[in-house]
């Protein structure tokens, strides 16, 4: 029993991060047209992930959702694409500070995804708002979990 527990609890512990990246954005702004590119490390097997998008603002960002779209690709076709919200007048955001700014993290709710064993996977990213570009947008990431 104690064999036991010990695994369980060492598993527990095991970080489920398998690829995490940010990307700051030139002089703040985010625009539709300009895409964000993520190149997903190849699995050494398949597996079930999960993608969560963040989003770092200011606090005088104006809006109080983002809306977004990310394909998911192998090679130059499109596996997938998944819309990804973020909620932004809800308590789903922390402060973080970057460069002496007090931004705040914002974060869609996770979407899964199948990955298949050795693919070079990249996930892009835009946004789909009605207004363009999107100001007060200090960094946009992507959050990939087991």
């Amino acid at each position: 029993l104690i064999g036991l527990f010990c695994i369980t609890f060492l598993t527990a512990c095991q970080d489920n991060l398998y690829y995490t990246l940010y990307q700051d954005m030139a002089q703040q702004t985010w625009d539709s047209n300009d895409s964000l590119w993520f190149s997903i490390p190849p699995a050494e097997q398949d597996m079930d992930v999960t993608i969560t998008l963040g989003v770092r603002t200011t606090p005088s960002f104006r809006y109080k959702d983002i809306v977004a779209r990310a394909e998911l690709l192998d090679g130059e076709a499109v596996i997938s694409s998944i819309p990804l919200n973020i909620a932004l007048y809800s308590n789903n955001h922390e402060e973080t500070h970057q460069g002496g700014l007090l931004l705040q993290d914002h974060y869609s709710k996770p979407q899964s995804l199948h990955m298949q064993a050795h693919h070079n996977y990249t996930l892009r990213v835009t946004h789909l708002m009605r207004l363009n570009p999107l100001d007060e947008v200090a960094s946009v990431g992507i959050i990939v979990e087991r």
